[in-house]
C-alpha cells in the first residue's frame, strides 16, 4: 500500500498530536513540518524535515495531504496554497476568519481531484456517535429543544498566564472560535438540520494579563450565550463560561416529544422516557497505555479522523460523518452571524451564500 505523504504546517499542536497521530497510521507518513516560531528540535522530530517557512516546504516536497494547525488568521492563504499545488487538505478549526474566506476555500475545490477536511474531530467520540444514532432513530421523537453549554474552571489560568494569539481578535483568538465552532458544528449534524437564526452575546471578562516583563492585553471572547433555531423550527441555546473559579464541564441536554437526553463531559448519557433517568453503556475506545498528554487526551477522537481521511483520499465518497469544507463554511456562517449579533445585540439570519 503506497502511503499518502504529510506535510504539517504548525509546530505547536501540529507537532505535538497531529504528526504523532498521522504517523501511527500505516496509511500516512509525515515527511515535513514547518514552524515559525517554536524552533523545533532534531530530537522533537526525528526523521521528519522541518522548515522555517512553509511556502518553502510547499515548494520542495513531494506531497499529497497538507495539515494546517495555524492560527486561524493563516488557514485560508495556506489552504489556498496547497489547493494550487493540487493538494488535499485537513485544516484546524474553524476552517477560516469569515465565510468570504470559506466560500473562496469551497469553491476552490470545484472541479479538483483535492479533498477538504475540517478538524471537527469531537464528532467522532463513542458519546457523540451515539447521540447522533439517537436522533437518526428518532428514538427522543421529535425534537423540541436543545440546551448545550460549557462552564469552566478558567478563571486562574486567564489571570495569571499569557495567551499569544488566542488572545487577539485579530488572530482568530477567543472562545467563540476555539470550542463554539466545534459546538455549532456538533449540533448541526446531530439535527441534520441548518441554524436558521441567532441572537448572541460575547464577553471578555478577563481582559488582561500582567506578567513580570509585560503586560498583555486581550480582546477575545472567554465566555459567550447563544439563542437560536434550527431550520425546522427546533430551538436552542449554547453557552460557554471559561472564567469560572469552579465549573461544571461540559453538558448537553436534548428534549423530545417521547423523551429526554442528557449528556456530560462527552463520557456519559442519560435517558429517560418518562420516569427516573437511566444511563446508557458507552464502549469508549482507550487510546493506547504508553501514550503521555497531550496525545493522549486526543487519540481517541483525532485517530478515527485520520482514518476517515485515508479511506476517503483512497475513493470512499460514502463517509457522512467525515468533516469536509461544506461543514465548516457552515459552521463559519453561523459564527458571522453570532459576532453580527453580538455587535448588534440584534436577532441575525444566517445565510449559508455559496
Amino acid at each position: 500500500m503506497q502511503k499518502i505523504r504529510v506535510g504539517i504546517i504548525g509546530g505547536g499542536f501540529g507537532a505535538s498530536v497531529h504528526a504523532p497521530i498521522f504517523q501511527m497510521h500505516e496509511g500516512f507518513e509525515v515527511e515535513c513540518i514547518a514552524s515559525v516560531h517554536r524552533g523545533l528540535s532534531e530530537k522533537d522530530m526525528p526523521n521528519i524535515k522541518q522548515y522555517t517557512d512553509w511556502n518553502k516546504m510547499l515548494e520542495a516536497e513531494e506531497l499529497d495531504l497538507v495539515s494546517v494547525v495555524s492560527a486561524p488568521v493563516h488557514h485560508c492563504s495556506m489552504t489556498m496554497e496547497a489547493l494550487k499545488n493540487g493538494l488535499h487538505v485537513l485544516c484546524e478549526k474553524p476552517l477560516g476568519m469569515n465565510s468570504d474566506q470559506t466560500r473562496l476555500m469551497m469553491n476552490e475545490i470545484i472541479g479538483t481531484k483535492c479533498k477538504g477536511f475540517v478538524n471537527f474531530q469531537w464528532r467522532l467520540t463513542p458519546v457523540r456517535q451515539r447521540i447522533k444514532q439517537i436522533l437518526k432513530n428518532r428514538e427522543l421523537g421529535s425534537i423540541h429543544h436543545m440546551k448545550y453549554q460549557g462552564i469552566f474552571s478558567g478563571y486562574e489560568a486567564l489571570a495569571t498566564q499569557p495567551r499569544g494569539w488566542e488572545g487577539q481578535k485579530e488572530s482568530g483568538g477567543g472562545h467563540l472560535f476555539a470550542v463554539g465552532s466545534h459546538m455549532l458544528d456538533s449540533m448541526m449534524w446531530w439535527m441534520e438540520e441548518e441554524i436558521d437564526h441567532v441572537y448572541a452575546s460575547m464577553r471578555t471578562v478577563v481582559p488582561s494579563f500582567s506578567g513580570a516583563t509585560e503586560i498583555e492585553n486581550r480582546n477575545t471572547d472567554d465566555a459567550f450565550s447563544i439563542i437560536g433555531s434550527f431550520s425546522n423550527g427546533t430551538s436552542f441555546t449554547s453557552d460557554v463560561f471559561y472564567p469560572g473559579i469552579r465549573g461544571t464541564g461540559w453538558t448537553l441536554e436534548i428534549y423530545g416529544s417521547k423523551g429526554t437526553l442528557i449528556m456530560r463531559n462527552d463520557q456519559s448519557i442519560e435517558l429517560s422516557f418518562g420516569g427516573d433517568f437511566k444511563e446508557l453503556k458507552i464502549n469508549q475506545m482507550e487510546p493506547p497505555y504508553e501514550l503521555k498528554a497531550p496525545l493522549k487526551h486526543y487519540y481517541s477522537v483525532f485517530y478515527p479522523m485520520v482514518d476517515l481521511i485515508h479511506k476517503s483520499i483512497n475513493g470512499d465518497d460514502g463517509l457522512v460523518d467525515l468533516p469536509t469544507f461544506d461543514d465548516g463554511h457552515k459552521v463559519q456562517s453561523v459564527l458571522d452571524a453570532i459576532i453580527a449579533s453580538a455587535n448588534t445585540q440584534s436577532r441575525i439570519q444566517v445565510s449559508y451564500s455559496r
